[in-house]
């Protein structure tokens, strides 16, 4: 039994309050906080789907060929798109 319904309990995480914070208002783990939450609001997964994502067409081979005419990490990732921290750690 929870001290929270589901619905104050979403309610909280749209709110932007993580789940290990309402864990502890209700007094459980986080992880039973997220199998409350519907697949579809969990923001963690949906994040990680957007920044790991590979960036389509740019692999190490064409960041050293641009490096090699002499450009920038900045003009490289304004060209090709990716983050200069991206470009560094596919290169």
């Amino acid at each position: 039994m929870l001290v929270l319904s589901d619905e104050e309990i979403l309610a909280r995480y749209r709110a932007g309050q993580p789940a290990t914070a309402i864990g502890r208002a209700a007094g459980v783990d986080c992880r039973t906080i997220l199998h409350r939450i519907p697949e579809t609001e969990h923001r963690g997964r949906l994040q990680a789907r957007r920044l790991n994502r590979p960036a389509p067409g740019v692999g190490a081979d064409t960041i050293r060929a641009l490096r090699a005419r002499g450009l920038t990490w900045e003009t490289i990732g304004t060209e090709v798109g990716p983050s200069v921290k991206m470009l560094r750690a596919r290169a």
